[in-house]
């Protein structure tokens, strides 16, 4: 009888042994709290549940023992995927999650992540990349891309994103973050920001570059949304949050009427787009919005896009509707864009091989070298833009074509009652002018081809 005891009392323990070391390994592991579903009427089911780290799926367990057992194999046989690319992307995660960033901040992380990380480095084991392997990666990348400032930071971010995610108590994959935290030594590899404003919009050979090559895509693909929505985008300058939400009902014969844009936020913890109907400019007070001259470029773009979708069925209410008659978005826009100038790195391809990807380009091309050329003063190009004044001259303005300038000259002159002689005299000083300068030859034969 004591024996029989003793025997169950000692399996009884070689159990409890194990089950607690399941347990202590589980907590050395698992943060997340564990909860207690109870059964109600609705639901008849009572069982113990935990997310796992990477926030989306959940375990389950009729017992709690049950569900110990579940997390223990879990991580002991090594199902957590530890490179830096599943790591980056739960860090991410956690972020959207818990700190709700802006849509282009989370944009922003994932184009530098595309533009940094190879796909070697993105699949090694987070847990066995030491500090003088980070250190010549980043020196190996700056030195062949040669980022701006701006952007090195940017991939410094996506670096301690993902590090200091692994670092986390809640997890302590590794001990400490080997991103250096010292710059000098990468410095050195980076160019200076444009100085110039003519630098960060895209020049007229560009321009013209990107139209022929969309318009090549939209005539060969079935159904190319983004490829019209840049189109549009080119001919207009409109802000990127102001596509998606523009509806066919914002078109008139004559003009284009923008009043509302594309907004997100974070609704139980999941992404939701919605529709503001204001302008960036009105912050959160509706005047109205803006109007664009419907020019023959724009007409012909947007009588293309609508006979696509009656051919395809496409009922909706959006112009830049997806097949499924939903809007695009602004994420879908941007990153068809890049991956037009930029190239995508998954698939190998280079695209255009362009300096700039950023929809806010051809809003200081349009303004520079369409609207300045043209001859319209301030005032309009800063209402066809959607700004202030000041914001047109200060930051878009820099461009400058010599009819435009002789127009003033003539006014000027005609004003002040100057003679004719040296109505001429500043003519043939305006000619030599003309003569140096091919960034404005440029932009004239450019203006051409707009009109």
């Amino acid at each position: 009888m004591n024996g029989i005891i003793r025997t169950i009392e000692y399996v009884d323990a070689d159990e409890v042994i194990k089950l607690m070391t399941k347990i202590d390994y589980v907590n050395q592991h698992h943060k997340n709290a564990i909860s207690h579903h109870v059964a109600t009427n609705g639901d008849p089911l009572d069982y113990y549940y935990t997310r796992l780290p990477d926030g989306k799926k959940r375990l389950k367990g009729v017992t709690k023992e049950i569900l110990i057992d579940k997390l223990y194999n879990y991580y002991f046989n090594g199902t957590i995927d530890y490179s830096f690319r599943a790591i980056f992307l739960s860090a991410l995660d956690e972020k959207v999650r818990t700190e709700a960033p802006k849509e282009k901040t989370i944009r922003d992380y994932n184009t530098s992540y595309k533009r940094f990380i190879t796909d070697e480095f993105g699949s090694m084991d987070i847990r066995k990349i030491t500090p003088s392997m980070v250190k010549e990666y980043i020196q190996t990348t700056t030195s062949e891309l040669r980022p701006t400032k701006k952007s090195f930071y940017r991939f410094k971010g996506v670096l301690n994103l993902a590090f200091d995610y692994a670092v986390d108590p809640e997890r302590q994959y590794i001990s400490t973050n080997p991103v250096p935290k010292k710059n000098r030594a990468f410095n050195k590899n980076c160019v200076d920001n444009p100085r110039n404003p003519e630098d960060k919009a895209f020049q007229p050979f560009e321009i013209e570059l990107i139209k022929k090559t969309l318009w090549e895509r939209v005539e060969r693909l079935k159904y190319d949304v983004n490829g019209y929505a840049i189109l549009f985008a080119i001919e207009t300058g409109v802000r990127e949050g102001e596509i998606p939400s523009l509806k066919w009902s914002d078109i008139y014969y004559d003009r284009v009427h923008i009043h509302s844009q594309q907004n997100d936020e974070l609704r139980d913890g999941k992404k939701v787009y919605y529709y503001n109907p204001t302008t960036k400019n009105e912050k959160g007070i509706s005047q109205n919005g803006r109007y664009i001259p419907l020019s023959q470029n724009i007409k012909e773009i947007l009588t293309e896009l609508k006979e696509k979708q009656n051919k395809l069925g496409i009922k909706t209410e959006w112009v830049f509707a997806r097949e499924n008659g939903e809007w695009t978005t602004t994420v879908a826009y941007s990153e068809s864009l890049y991956k037009l100038c930029k190239g995508d790195k998954s698939r190998g391809t280079t695209g255009l091989g362009l300096r700039l990807s950023n929809n806010h380009a051809f809003r200081m091309a349009l303004n520079s070298y369409v609207f300045i050329p043209m001859g319209l003063p301030a005032t309009e190009r800063a209402r066809l833009l959607g700004h202030s004044v000041d914001t047109n001259l200060k930051y878009y303005s820099f461009a400058r074509a010599d009819d435009y300038l002789d127009d003033i000259r003539q006014k000027w002159d005609s004003f002040n009652g100057t003679s004719q002689r040296n109505q001429a005299e500043s003519k043939n000083l305006i000619d030599f002018t003309k003569e140096k300068s091919s960034r404005i030859q440029d932009s004239q034969a450019f203006l051409k081809n707009f009109i």
